[in-house]
C-alpha cells in the first residue's frame, strides 16, 4: 500500500495519520520510484514523527536512506566523493538498516555499506530503482 504515489501524496498532505515507520517506508518507496522531492518531505516527516517519540535508532536509518536518496538523485553516487564518505561512516556505526528493496527489512549495515552505491533496480519492475537484499 505504501508503494503508491497517491499514498505518498496523502502522506505529505497529513502526515500526522501515519507512523513514523510507515512515512520512512513511504519515503523508501518513492525514493526506490524515482521521486526523489517526494521522498525527501517523507523522509523529514518521518523524522519528525521519530524525534517526537524519541526513536533515535529508527532516525539515525533514516538519515542515512535520506543521505543514499539525495546522492542518487544527482545521478551516479559514486560520483560524489564526500557524499560516499559520509554515508559509509554513517552506515559503519549501525548495525541493521532497511534494505533498499521492497519490503525494506532490516538488513545487517554491513551488507547495504556493500551495495548501496550500485546502480539501483526498481523493486517493482525490475528496472533501475532498488538494490537486492542478498549479499
Amino acid at each position: 500500500m505504501l508503494d503508491a504515489p497517491i499514498i505518498w501524496q496523502l502522506a505529505v498532505r497529513i502526515p500526522w495519520a501515519f507512523s513514523g515507520r510507515a512515512l520512512h517506508h513511504a519515503a523508501l518507496y518513492a525514493a526506490t520510484a524515482g521521486a526523489y522531492a517526494t521522498a525527501g518531505v517523507l523522509f523529514e516527516h518521518a523524522a519528525a514523527s521519530y524525534r517526537v517519540d524519541l526513536e533515535v535508532e529508527p532516525l539515525a536509518r533514516l538519515r542515512v536512506h535520506q543521505l543514499i536518496a539525495r546522492a542518487r538523485a544527482k545521478g551516479d553516487p559514486r560520483r560524489d566523493e564526500e557524499a560516499v564518505l559520509e554515508i559509509e561512516q554513517r552506515l559503519t556505526r549501525l548495525d541493521h538498516i532497511e534494505s533498499l528493496v521492497a519490503p525494506f527489512e532490516l538488513v545487517p549495515a554491513r551488507r547495504l555499506l556493500a551495495t548501496w552505491s550500485r546502480q539501483p533496480r526498481d523493486a517493482r519492475s525490475g528496472a533501475p530503482g532498488g538494490l537486492p537484499t542478498a549479499a
